[in-house]
C-alpha cells in the first residue's frame, strides 16, 4: 500500500512530539491524502494543532498527549531516552489502546504513524512513517536497534520517507523494499507552494527542535554577530532580539519568508532536508551535539 493508493477512506495519523519536523513533514502527505478524497482524523497536542490549522480548515482534531520526552541539554540523546524508558514505554502501551478506542469512535480505515512506535490498532490496517530503517548507533547500542526494528515490525507497513537509492536519508534509510517495506519519495509542507526561481529575500535561520538545544543555536549565531539582513523564524518563547524575529506564528506567513530566502540558516535534522530539496536555496546547516542522526545527514550533505 502507497500513500497514493488510500483514496476515499477515513485516515487517522499522529506525528512524534520531537520538535516540529514530524508535523511539518505530514502537511505534504496530509495535502495528498486530502486531494485524494480521503477524511482525515490528527491525533496531536494543541500546539501541533495550531499548525496543521494554518494549512487546512477541514480536518477532525483528537486531542492525543505526546511522549513524554526531556533533554538535558548536554549532548547526550541515548543517556536521556535511556532514564525516560520507563515513561516512553509506559505511554507507548496505553497509546495502543487510546488508538483502538479511536477507531471504533470514528470508523476510521488507515492508522498512519509518524514514527509513533505505540501508535497501531490490530483492527485495522497500521502504516509506520520513517526515515530510519536503521538508528545511527554505536556498536555497544545494538539493542536500541533491535528494539526499534522490533517495534516497526509490529506495523503492517513502513512508509520510508526517502527514495529507493537512498538519495536524501543515506544508510538510515537503507533496506530493501518488500511487501510491507515501501520507499515513497520525500514529503515536505513546501510541496503545497510553486517555489520561485528568483530568490529575492536575504538568509532566514530557522530554530527549531527541543527548545534547549533550540536556544543554543540561536545563541551560536547571536555570538557570531552576523546579525546583517536576517529573518529569525522560532518560537517567541526563546529569548530573540524583537528586531530581528518574525513575530507572525502563522507558519503560511513564516513560508513567505523561507521561500523567497537566498540563503536558509538550520538544523540539519531530516525535515529540513527534504525542505530544501524542494526550496532549492543555499544552505548552512549544523548538527544537534550529539544528536548522531543529525551529524550524518550534515556530514552525508557536505560531501554531495
Amino acid at each position: 500500500m502507497l500513500p497514493s493508493e488510500i483514496q476515499n477512506k477515513r485516515v487517522l495519523i499522529s506525528p512524534l512530539n520531537w520538535g516540529m519536523g514530524h508535523v511539518s513533514r505530514c502537511i505534504g502527505l496530509v495535502n495528498q491524502l486530502i486531494s485524494q478524497e480521503n477524511s482525515i482524523y490528527i491525533a496531536c497536542d494543541e500546539e501541533q494543532q495550531q499548525i496543521f490549522e494554518c494549512y487546512f480548515y477541514n480536518l477532525t482534531f483528537i486531542r492525543h498527549t505526546g511522549y513524554p520526552f526531556r533533554f538535558s541539554g548536554k549532548g547526550n540523546f541515548t543517556w536521556d531516552l535511556f532514564v525516560r524508558y520507563f515513561a516512553l514505554t509506559t505511554r507507548m502501551k496505553k497509546e495502543r489502546d487510546e488508538v483502538s478506542s479511536y477507531v471504533l469512535e470514528h470508523s476510521i480505515d488507515i492508522v498512519l504513524s509518524d514514527h509513533r512506535y505505540g501508535f497501531r490498532c490490530k483492527l485495522i490496517p497500521s502504516v509506520f512513517i520513517t526515515h530510519q530503517f536503521n538508528l545511527p548507533t554505536r556498536w555497544y547500542e545494538f539493542m536500541a536497534l533491535w528494539w526499534h526494528r522490533r517495534l516497526i515490525q509490529s506495523f503492517r507497513t513502513i512508509w520510508v520517507m526517502d527514495t529507493d537509492r537512498f538519495q536524501f536519508a543515506g544508510d538510515l534509510s537503507r533496506g530493501k523494499s518488500s511487501d510491507n517495506v515501501k520507499y515513497i519519495g520525500p514529503y515536505s509542507r513546501f510541496m503545497l507552494y510553486d517555489v520561485p526561481k528568483e530568490k529575492i529575500g536575504g538568509t532566514v535561520l530557522i530554530v527549531s527542535g527541543p527548545s534547549i538545544y533550540a536556544q543554543q543555536l540561536l545563541d551560536s549565531f547571536l555570538n557570531k554577530n552576523e546579525q546583517e539582513d536576517v529573518i529569525i523564524v522560532a518560537d517567541k518563547r526563546l529569548n530573540i532580539p524583537k528586531e530581528l524575529l518574525l513575530e507572525d506564528r502563522d507558519w503560511r506567513i513564516q513560508d513567505q519568508a523561507i521561500l523567497r530566502a537566498q540563503k536558509v540558516i538550520s538544523r540539519s535534522g531530516y525535515s529540513t532536508i527534504m525542505d530544501l530539496h524542494f526550496l532549492k536555496c543555499d544552505a548552512e546547516l549544523y548538527a544537534t551535539k550529539g544528536q548522531r542522526e543529525q551529524e550524518y545527514l550534515l556530514l552525508l550533505h557536505a560531501l554531495r
